[in-house]
């Protein structure tokens, strides 16, 4: 298995592959992996073995209990899985060094042969949420009531004053004003650093035509935003969203137009994982998930520590 810098070339056939998978988790999203520090994108390696691409990387900060690369689950046909897993083990014990495999989904702890490797388990906190498409964009039924309510009184008080538009370049620095404003006074453990990070490749990416962004201005003021990109693999990620809150009812109305916007025919839309934040755990579980991503952390090798690690 031969291992190389991810380059562009590679990064096409990711897609190409992904579009033939039905994974559901944000690791392979381009934006996912330069944005997040963690995943040391510069450094980043690839190994294409004709059906399954590999990739690994060190973790910048580290990744407890594991002091070698980290493999993301290989990417491939779920028909494929077991085959490409066990050519990953075997790759690792040639080099004679421990490993981790982490965001292996459910579907291939249930497809792989795990003799010889260690199961962690999935950490709750960095499982990812998965939506109906059509359930964000209807927010039918009573299970939504409240949330048509607050989309109605939102759309029923700024009538005339609002206007939710296609984000433009000249809306760069609003966007990363609002940012600014909405982090004001939050702890800053790196997270911060790594979504404004994100927030900027994501706005270079979009005007590329490689994501899409929207803007909510009312009265002609930038009153919030959102971001995202839709997978090769039929499922929507939702990178960033932020609101001034002190607009009754502005998340609500970002979700239900940006997802009316974008996610028509889409299998699942990915709003990633609440880190263990009970606050945002509540408003992820108010749209009512249809779905959680597990990410189980497989250890291969001599390999130390605790549990879980820091992604």
């Amino acid at each position: 298995m031969l291992f190389k810098n991810i380059d562009e070339g590679a990064e096409e056939r990711i897609r190409a592959l992904l579009a033939e998978t039905q994974y559901d988790g944000s690791e392979f999203s381009l934006l996912y992996r330069k944005g997040w520090s963690f995943y040391n994108y510069p450094l980043m390696q690839v190994a294409d073995e004709g059906d399954a691409v590999y990739i690994r990387f060190i973790p910048q900060g580290g990744f407890e209990g594991c002091k070698g690369y980290i493999y993301l689950p290989p990417l491939c046909k779920l028909t494929n899985v077991r085959a490409a897993f066990n050519a990953l083990k075997e790759h690792i014990a040639g080099e004679a060094c421990c490993a981790c495999v982490m965001a292996l989904p459910q579907e291939y702890i249930d497809n792989i042969d795990l003799d010889g490797a260690f199961n962690e388990g999935s950490n709750p906190d960095y499982e990812e949420y998965l939506y109906s498409p059509e359930d964000l964009i209807t927010l039918s039924g009573k299970k939504y009531h409240g949330k048509r309510n607050h989309v109605t009184r939102f759309v029923n008080t700024y009538e005339g004053r609002y206007v939710f538009r296609s984000y433009e370049e000249r809306d760069r620095q609003g966007l990363i004003d609002l940012y600014a404003k909405w982090s004001r006074g939050k702890e800053d453990d790196g997270t911060l650093m790594d979504e404004f990070r994100l927030l900027s490749l994501g706005l270079e990416m979009v005007e590329r035509g490689e994501a899409y962004a929207d803007v909510m201005e009312i009265d002609g003021k930038i009153v919030g935003f959102s971001l995202g990109e839709t997978l090769p693999s039929g499922v929507a990620v939702v990178h960033v969203e932020k609101g001034e809150i002190e607009y009754d009812g502005i998340y609500p109305a970002i979700n239900q137009m940006f997802s009316k916007k974008h996610f028509q025919g889409l299998r699942y839309v990915n709003r990633q994982e609440d880190m263990g934040l009970e606050g945002l755990r509540k408003s992820k579980q108010s749209y009512r998930p249809v779905k959680m991503s597990k990410k189980y952390v497989v250890r291969i090798g001599p390999c130390g520590g605790g549990r879980y690690g820091t992604v």
